[in-house]
């Protein structure tokens, strides 16, 4: 019997780890994801919207520069958050593999180990929320931009 009570309780203490390195996995792929549909081609059609501005009558160029405005400081923000991002879900998961080694090990009784998993999982979900941030973003600056490239098209060939 108290073997399994034992053995319940170290497969309880497993699953939060196990799910939150899942989360972490699922996250890497989604901001992998993001970077390879978004972050080049975003970057290519402001850079063609800005360069066709000078063929547009000059009346009509300040209508677009909010526009392009905007998609810069998005592209910019994820340029700069990307390798944070990075670095945190890796350092997350590799504390998350720390984590569960001491617990197997009994390095760490179990009021500490929530504390720490805690403070994983509170890294983790801000984690999570940023990348939700960024698909969303990213998501509305491409379809601006593909709006803006065909206004763009249509109006230089006037």
């Amino acid at each position: 019997m108290a073997f399994l009570l034992l053995a319940c309780s170290c497969q309880s203490k497993k699953e939060p780890i196990q799910q939150l390195q899942d989360q972490l996995t699922s996250d890497s792929i989604d901001l992998q994801k993001l970077q390879d549909d978004y972050q080049l081609r975003l970057w290519a059609d402001f850079h063609w919207c800005d360069s066709m501005l000078q063929f547009l009558p000059e009346e009509r160029i300040d209508n677009y520069f909010e526009t392009l405005n905007l998609a810069q400081a998005y592209l910019t923000q994820f340029d700069m958050m990307l390798p944070i991002m990075r670095h945190e879900l890796s350092y997350t998961r590799q504390q998350l593999t720390n984590l569960q080694h001491d617990i197997d090990t009994k390095y760490v009784n179990d009021s500490l180990a929530a504390i720490y998993l805690a403070d994983e999982t509170a890294v983790a979900d801000t984690l999570h929320q940023r990348i939700l941030y960024f698909q969303d973003r990213l998501s509305q600056q491409d379809q601006e931009l593909r709006t803006l490239r065909e206004t763009i098209s249509k109006a230089a060939l006037k």
